[in-house]
């Protein structure tokens, strides 16, 4: 339908980083809060300022530039593959002239290392949405409300695809309909959140909506 919009999120939707950012984030965790468990896991899909302000803001500005360096760091050595069918899908998106956004928690200096690696990924969003823009980081809504603004488009009229259970709130808080991966999380814990789970794109088409 062409009066649809259709809004990504990145790790775990796009690409398959998940599993590489979850070992980065459990050394992270272990390291300077030892006591929260599956830190990784709680913190998936939010805002680096949220991950800072809600469990790592005793760190000092040196401790937490290193973080920041080490992240990245290892970013730039990492390994980008499309999830499953995400590729495929995105040309028929384009082919077929739809809006789409890529939303994510990423900043800038992440999706330039993305782009050297697959620059053919930015053809395929019509708007991108990082952390360097002036919103509220996920879970909140105002990601998601930003793409579909410079979309042009009512936030009803989008189709979010999440696998982060940050990411899901902030697209059902903009009044979205969400489609949630389970390439982060099982399906029977996204269900408690949305009613439609796909494992990836490889057998999904815009008729399956």
């Amino acid at each position: 339908m062409k009066n649809i919009a259709y809004l990504f999120d990145l790790d775990g939707v796009v690409i398959d980083t998940e599993k590489e950012y979850t070992k980065i984030w459990t050394e992270i965790g272990d390291k300077h809060i030892p006591h929260i468990k599956n830190f990784a896991f709680q913190i998936k899909g939010n805002h680096l300022n949220n991950i800072y302000q809600n469990y790592l803001s005793h760190l000092s500005k040196e401790e937490w530039d290193e973080v920041l360096e080490y992240i990245r760091d290892l970013g730039q050595k990492m390994t980008y593959n499309y999830v499953d069918g995400a590729k495929e899908f995105l040309q028929e998106l384009k082919a077929k002239n739809h809006l789409t956004a890529l939303v994510t928690s990423s900043d800038n200096h992440k999706l330039e290392i993305l782009y050297s690696k697959l620059p053919e990924i930015k053809t395929f969003f019509d708007v991108i949405v990082s952390a360097n823009d002036n919103v509220k980081g996920k879970p909140e809504p105002d990601p998601y409300l930003l793409a579909a603004e410079k979309l042009n488009i009512e936030p009803e009229k989008c189709i979010v695809f999440e696998d982060a259970i940050a990411g899901i709130e902030s697209g059902i808080s903009a009044r979205m309909y969400v489609i949630a991966l389970s390439t982060t999380f099982s399906a029977e814990v996204l269900r408690k959140y949305t009613p439609k789970v796909i494992p990836d794109f490889k057998d999904f088409c815009l008729n399956c909506i």
